[in-house]
């Protein structure tokens, strides 16, 4: 299992990056290649779910996602999905207050099988694709929530 961390400072309140954030149906507006939810059932609060297509190394590839979490923890948010399909894993999301702004949170786990790739695709590679596209998405929802 791979394992990403990653933040980013947002100069907007924590409730609204919060909701525009957790809102499936915005998702694929900032999440760096993701497709619009399909099947969706729910909101974004515990039990949503929805199927959705990743474009990642030049192919799409299937997953289904389930919110097994959203809930205020203190004065932030935590927003947690499980991930299952292409690929399995796991994503943490943590809203936090920080100076009239919000401090993100991004952790991920996930496994990406061999055959995904096939055996020319170089594990080092991968992993800073993944990086670089998480890095990517986080600066999308920065940009698209500190617009008026």
């Amino acid at each position: 299992m791979w394992n990403i961390k990653k933040r980013v400072f947002i100069d907007r309140r924590v409730g609204e990056v919060h909701q525009f954030a957790t809102n499936p149906k915005h998702w694929y507006q900032w999440y760096a290649g993701l497709s619009e939810a399909e099947n969706l059932k729910g909101k974004g609060g515990k039990g949503t779910s929805m199927d959705l297509m990743y474009f990642f190394f030049g192919r799409g590839l299937e997953m289904h996602v389930l919110v097994v979490e959203n809930a205020p923890v203190g004065d932030g948010y935590v927003w947690r999905c499980l991930i299952s399909g292409a690929f399995d894993g796991n994503q943490t999301w943590r809203y936090l207050p920080v100076e009239n702004g919000t401090e993100v949170q991004f952790e991920m786990d996930y496994d990406l099988p061999g055959s995904i790739f096939g055996k020319m695709a170089n594990t080092l590679y991968i992993k800073k694709l993944m990086n670089n596209s998480i890095e990517l998405t986080l600066q999308n929802l920065k940009d698209i929530s500190e617009s008026d």
